[in-house]
């Protein structure tokens, strides 16, 4: 049998690759295929087979009716969007162009929405790389009423405080996306605009990591920058978010209480004291160190040592019931509540169609009822 091929437009799959955070080359490998016949695609002088095209879909994250658009999008692509990735030279990762091309996705639409319905534009403490870490961290600290019994009190635990936090920034009006994104890679990211500021973190963190995100992001966000944060980034921009989202979580006074209460006035060393402060704060484990070694309560370079160490989420749970993953309860994890309510609104409102809202949540018909009960309890996990 004659080998069929498919008749692709090559433009497309140049914005397509470049989309993806991949090359020519790296698709070429991936594809078994030589580099030179991914230009030859490109140009439109071959085309790829049918196993071939398949194959090239699902490595660039794209349904197959995308390539036989008759011209690239007229957006940018992903990865051009974020220069710095933790202020390093890495690129993102597959998984993580993924949910920035979502979250750019829940950004217009939000957008789109708000400028149908007269909402005003989101209010975010604005900060320098210049200002005082200490100040900067109160100032975010107040205007979130955050406080640090919401991490330390009896009745909290790492993933009660971590919901608490997301659900404080959901009510400044910022969107807090969990998504999945590249292990051992990224932290999360950030999309800045006055309408639809994003945060987005790792749902492949342990609670005690996302939690330092969320206060991480939330800096970048008061920076006016948008940011792919990695794991082991502490240079410029990064040091100055990784200070304040420390200084937000673990105030000076109760930070320093706390060590010397707990180790005395001798200077913080191991790894294993550390994970006490952490234990206490649950905070991860490197919002501790930064926090010792900037207050001088630990020797210098504590923060390089533990950041060595990886907090990764234990697999599976404990089962709750009424708490099972359907996808309506995915969605209100995946999206958070204030955009899904967003949508519901301007459905009420008459800007968006039901099936509209449908669509945009990928939920069935008979799915959208539990959808908006969860999204009005707030009913994230």
């Amino acid at each position: 049998m004659a080998t069929k091929h498919v008749p692709i437009t090559g433009q497309v799959l140049a914005w397509a690759i470049e989309d993806a955070g991949s090359s020519r080359s790296l698709l070429a490998r991936r594809l078994e295929v030589a580099a030179t016949d991914i230009d030859s695609w490109i140009r439109e002088q071959t085309k790829p087979s049918t196993s071939q095209f398949r194959a090239m879909a699902k490595e660039l994250g794209r349904p197959p009716s995308f390539f036989f658009l008759s011209q690239p999008p007229t957006t940018k692509p992903a990865k051009a969007d974020f220069r710095t990735y933790a202020d390093s030279d890495r690129e993102p990762g597959q998984e993580t162009i993924q949910g920035i091309r979502l979250a750019q996705k829940v950004q217009r639409t939000t957008v789109w929405v708000s400028a149908r319905t007269d909402a005003a534009s989101i209010y975010i403490p604005p900060l320098s790389i210049h200002n005082n870490s200490e100040k900067a961290g109160q100032r975010l600290r107040e205007w979130l009423n955050w406080t640090v019994d919401e991490q330390t009190s009896d009745e909290s635990t790492d993933a009660r405080a971590t919901r608490a936090l997301r659900f404080a920034l959901q009510e400044k009006g910022i969107i807090v996306m969990n998504l999945t994104l590249d292990e051992g890679v990224t932290r999360g990211f950030s999309l800045h605009h006055q309408l639809a500021p994003v945060i987005a973190v790792n749902t492949r963190d342990h609670h005690r990591a996302r939690l330092f995100s969320y206060a991480h992001e939330l800096v970048h966000l008061t920076l006016g920058s948008d940011a792919v944060c990695g794991t082991h980034g502490n240079r410029g921009v990064e040091a100055f978010c990784n200070k304040v989202a420390a200084a937000l979580l673990l105030p000076a006074r109760e930070f320093r209480d706390y060590v010397r209460l707990t180790f005395g006035n001798t200077p913080i060393t191991t790894t294993a004291q550390v994970v006490t402060i952490r234990n206490h704060f649950r905070v991860s484990i490197r919002a501790a160190a930064i926090r010792a070694e900037n207050l001088g309560l630990a020797e210098v370079g504590l923060f390089d040592t533990v950041n060595r160490e990886t907090e990764k989420k234990g697999k599976g749970g404990r089962y709750t019931p009424g708490n099972e993953r359907t996808k309506p309860r995915i969605r209100i994890d995946q999206y958070g509540h204030a955009f899904v309510n967003t949508l519901f609104g301007a459905e009420e409102a008459g800007v968006l169609r039901r099936q509209q809202v449908q669509q945009l949540l990928q939920v069935s018909e008979s799915e959208l009822a539990s959808v908006k009960a969860l999204a009005l309890a707030g009913a994230e996990t």
